[in-house]
């Protein structure tokens, strides 16, 4: 039998090997607790409807977010959230801005625009050892396979994909919103730095 460390260290070794540079967590209302199920079908439907945004019809040939996700509990099993990295396939920056804007929108149960935390990863140790912080509680089973994709299908970006890409963003995030997760964005930077700097 496997231990929990033992599993925790193959996990985190794995997350290192995997291509990705932004970290983030998405989380859910607090006053409107919702059963694990619609949690998981609202995080699918988020997923979807980025990959849409991002890539368009090829999202439906294959063509997805390259992405690693693991679910927390938190310490009381009462703050259900996940986690992920992904590999921006466009500025990391806007990328952050364009799936907080979308997770914020997906649902009457997610989290405001400051809630949510996705940044450009800093230290990919550091974000394997939080990602995987959970294992000795929850198994190998907090990594969700069913949520997670490897990118393997090739996608050139030439200039018109490149105009239609940009549109569907403009579409998916207003003005407004575009300059509130970008707001949010510097925050979370700022505090990202400011508690890293804490634990050194």
């Amino acid at each position: 039998m496997v231990s929990s460390k033992s599993e925790q260290k193959q996990l985190y070794d794995w997350m290192l090997s995997r291509e990705w540079d932004v970290f983030g967590t998405l989380k859910f209302q607090p006053i409107r607790l919702a059963g694990g199920q619609h949690c998981h079908k609202v995080l699918k439907r988020y997923w979807n409807k980025l990959d849409r945004v991002i890539y368009g019809n090829a999202a439906g040939k294959g063509v997805r977010v390259g992405r690693w996700c693991l679910a927390h509990e938190g310490s009381h099993n009462d703050n259900y959230h996940v986690h992920f990295v992904a590999k921006a396939p466009i500025d990391p920056d806007l990328f952050c801005c364009l799936s907080n804007t979308l997770w914020t929108k997906q649902d009457r149960i997610t989290c405001g625009i400051n809630s949510n935390w996705i940044t450009p990863a800093l230290h990919r140790d550091r974000v394997a050892n939080y990602l995987t912080k959970e294992v000795w509680k929850l198994g190998g089973g907090s990594f969700d396979a069913e949520l997670s994709f490897e990118q393997h299908v090739p996608f050139e970006l030439n200039d018109e994909r490149r105009t239609a890409q940009e549109l569907r963003t403009a579409r998916a995030m207003s003005s407004n919103e575009d300059r509130a997760a970008r707001i949010a964005l510097v925050k979370h930077k700022a505090e990202t730095l400011r508690r890293l700097a804490l634990r050194d």
